[in-house]
């Protein structure tokens, strides 16, 4: 049986039935894990950024045993099956900020910002006054990341004149909420960037990671016609992503139909709104793509999609910085600042220094 803890693990053991009645429920449309006997569980962490490929003849018991419960599931149920998959799908885990992203975060002026009934942690660090004030930086993360990971960003674009924020996403880091999805990243980003620059034509730069170029190309499209943009290891399609993270938990993308349908019902938008392959070729923002070939997470063919398809956008293919280290790559991001500072514009309204 699976059972979804609080973190978006998937907690594998026995199925247990109850005088011929079914799997025990909680009443609450799931299972109570109280009444089962002690067994062992085996905590998976599986979510949809994982996209590593597994070898299938040294794939982790933990994932045999998950994929297994999944099928097992699937004979019993399913429309359970989806639901529980659907369930972990939307739970990021929180993980621990290391002491460089702590250190970085110190130096920032922490403030909130609501979305919805949702509070989010949002930090800005004012522009150096040594130097032309160019506009708003916006840093965003991806999936299961937080704020603070792009933090190697934050003093090169303050002293190029850029005052930069930067946040948790819904469900992330210290912002309210156990759930999200790409609409929720998409909204969370609006109202962050409402706040920072209330003009509404969006901020002068992003850099953003991961799904977190999801949401800022959704933002790009909708109207920040001015931004520079530098995405730092983009996937290059929504619907892909889903697949291979269908695979990895389950063993193979057959429920694909049925998690597309129920997000859809979730968050009352369709799926093919979201055509990441298709929203590229309409944006012609400024656009630096950068990926290392050796990403597990999101494989380097969809940095190079995004920047075969983004019109005039430019592509770095770098080695041995995987999915993460890439951010804090001195290297990286000094390439990232010269392109968004090839053209910036000196804005003559200064905003306060602290944010």
């Amino acid at each position: 049986m699976l059972c979804i803890c609080g973190s978006g693990s998937v907690l594998v053991c026995r199925p247990v039935f109850k005088a011929g009645l079914g799997l025990v429920n909680s009443g609450a449309g799931g299972f109570d894990s109280h009444a089962l006997p002690p067994y062992t569980f085996m905590a998976v962490n599986a979510h949809p950024a994982s996209q590593r490929a597994i070898d299938p003849q040294d794939m982790p018991l933990s994932l045999r045993a998950m994929r297994g419960g999944f099928k097992a599931l699937r004979f019993v149920s399913r429309r359970l099956a989806v639901k529980v998959v659907g369930s972990l799908f939307v739970k990021p885990r929180r993980h621990a900020m290391p002491d460089r992203e702590k250190r970085v975060i110190a130096q920032g002026t922490r403030s909130e910002v609501q979305c919805g009934d949702k509070r989010i942690a949002v930090w800005t660090f004012g522009a150096s006054p040594d130097v032309p004030y160019v506009g708003v930086a916006m840093l965003v993360h991806g999936w299961e990341g937080r704020g603070a990971q792009l933090g190697a960003w934050v003093e090169p674009l303050r002293q190029a004149g850029y005052r930069v924020v930067t946040f948790d996403h819904v469900g992330h880091g210290e912002s309210d909420g156990l759930r999200c999805a790409l609409p929720r990243m998409r909204d969370t980003l609006r109202s962050v960037a409402a706040a920072a620059d209330p003009t509404g034509y969006g901020p002068h730069a992003i850099v953003a990671h991961s799904m977190g170029t999801f949401a800022a190309s959704l933002l790009l499209a909708e109207g920040w016609r001015s931004t520079r943009v530098v995405y730092v290891s983009p996937p290059d399609d929504l619907l892909v992503y889903f697949s291979r993270y269908l695979e990895l938990v389950t063993g193979s993308a057959d429920l694909l139909p049925d998690l597309i349908e129920q997000m859809e019902e979730r968050f009352g938008e369709k799926a093919d709104e979201f055509e990441f392959r298709g929203l590229v070729e309409s944006l012609d923002q400024p656009l630096r793509v950068i990926h290392s070939r050796d990403d597990l997470d999101v494989p380097v063919e969809g940095g190079r999609f995004v920047a075969d398809h983004w019109p005039g956008a430019t592509l770095l293919e770098v080695d041995g910085l995987g999915h993460r280290r890439i951010l804090w790559d001195e290297a990286v991001v000094a390439d990232g600042l010269a392109f968004l500072t090839a053209e910036s514009r000196t804005i003559q309204n200064r905003p306060p220094s602290g944010g």
